[in-house]
């Protein structure tokens, strides 16, 4: 179980993520749109997450 809180949205807990990019990819988030931290270190869609982390999620989106 991961604890996601998500900047402006609120919070989410997900089960059976073993990654950054599987839990984006639960919560409906594309990768490129959000920047993701643990403990205050930026993560890579790669970095691994264990049972019972607590992350923060942003997302930044630009337009023109």
């Amino acid at each position: 179980m991961v604890k996601a809180r998500i900047v402006g949205e609120g919070e989410r807990v997900v089960e059976g993520v073993g990654t950054v990019r599987e839990l984006l990819s639960k919560l409906g988030i594309a990768s490129s749109e959000a920047v993701v931290l643990r403990n205050g270190i930026i993560l890579t869609e790669e970095d691994a997450l264990s049972d019972g982390d607590e992350v923060l999620i942003y997302i930044v989106k630009s337009g023109g």
